[in-house]
């Protein structure tokens, strides 16, 4: 679809649906995890997963009519991996590979809802990330953004953080909160990577993180007697749909409305999360999640130049624009 850069196009009815259909799958992730975790290890949990988001991903990349870069190159006479491929294998071990592990292992811990939330920190992280690796300016408002999400997520960790103490519950919120560091450090990747299709990009760095995934499998027990049909079930539908779909449905709304109008995912998500935990699994919150999610939000909004004067911002992007918004939407998935 081309897209006047100019007089970029107002949102309509369907991209609405893309949007909240997008929103749905990531926010939906959380409790599907929850589910899976009850009987299969986190490390089996995290390979089938991208194993099956791989494999929809490498469909939809075919019938596109795209196909992948040879991976080796000659230079002077020597082989060497092609630098596309590089950025892949960079981008799907730091962005799926080792959270995809980390957040069902939190989530034997902490709640859905919880692990849901801390994905809010993900474009804090990300702002301060981009100053130093990637030479975006780092404005007043960014810092005024980046603080007040620090300040969010010290009352998500609650006292326990402040005292020191080395519960379970504060490790694995850390081991989230160091997930969605390595989202953003993911996401500043994509954006420094050189032109590369967005299907084959997307697909490429899930095979890659599939890959690397399954050795896991032979260093733990993946207690293949213990998996349940629920458990089971969960897992095709974290790799089908947030892992998978959502990456087609990703480029289709930033094709349609821009990338701008994905940017307000960041405000949904986490409250999808928190809503499917609380309806599937009653689970009931602290307070002072609320409160931090509200502060987190807050910095979201600073750090942003006018968000919301940018909702319908359309216009075309380049191959290596759309690679890293898709990835970087892919992230929060």
């Amino acid at each position: 679809m081309n897209v006047n850069r100019h007089n970029p196009p107002d949102a309509t009815l369907f991209d609405w649906m893309l949007f909240l259909l997008i929103v749905a799958f990531g926010g939906s992730s959380f409790v599907m995890i929850r589910s899976a975790v009850e009987t299969m290890p986190p490390p089996a949990i995290a390979a089938c997963r991208l194993w099956v988001g791989a494999i929809v991903l490498y469909l939809i990349m075919r019938q596109a009519g795209r196909r992948y870069p040879p991976f080796l190159t000659r230079r002077r006479g020597q082989l060497s991996i092609r630098k596309s491929w590089r950025w892949m294998i960079a981008v799907g071990v730091v962005g799926n590979v080792i959270p995809f592990f980390l957040f069902p292992w939190a989530q034997q811990y902490v709640e859905s809802g919880l692990a849901g939330v801390y994905m809010a920190f993900m474009p804090i992280w990300t702002v301060a990330l981009a100053f130093f690796f990637a030479n975006e300016k780092l404005t007043g408002r960014k810092l005024i953004g980046f603080a007040l999400g620090f300040i969010g997520v010290l009352i998500l960790m609650g006292p326990d953080v402040l005292k020191g103490a080395l519960s379970s519950d504060l490790r694995a919120q850390g081991a989230l909160l160091f997930a969605t560091l390595l989202y953003a450090a993911s996401a500043v990747l994509s954006r420094m990577a050189p032109p590369i299709r967005p299907r084959v990009f997307a697909s490429g760095m899930m095979l890659v993180a599939a890959i690397a995934a399954t050795p896991a499998l032979l260093l733990f027990d993946p207690k293949f007697d213990q998996w349940s049909l629920v458990s089971i079930a969960s897992v095709l539908g974290l790799g089908l749909f947030p892992t998978g779909l959502n990456g087609v449905l990703i480029i289709m709304l930033i094709r349609r409305v821009g990338a701008g109008f994905m940017a307000l995912s960041n405000y949904i998500t986490p409250l999808w999360a928190v809503a499917m935990g609380a309806i599937i699994y009653h689970e009931r919150l602290d307070p002072s999640v609320f409160v931090a999610l509200a502060i987190i939000f807050s910095g979201l909004a600073v750090s942003q130049r006018s968000p919301f004067r940018k909702i319908s911002a359309g216009g075309e992007l380049s191959p290596a624009a759309e690679t890293a918004a898709t990835s970087e939407a892919q992230r929060k998935s």
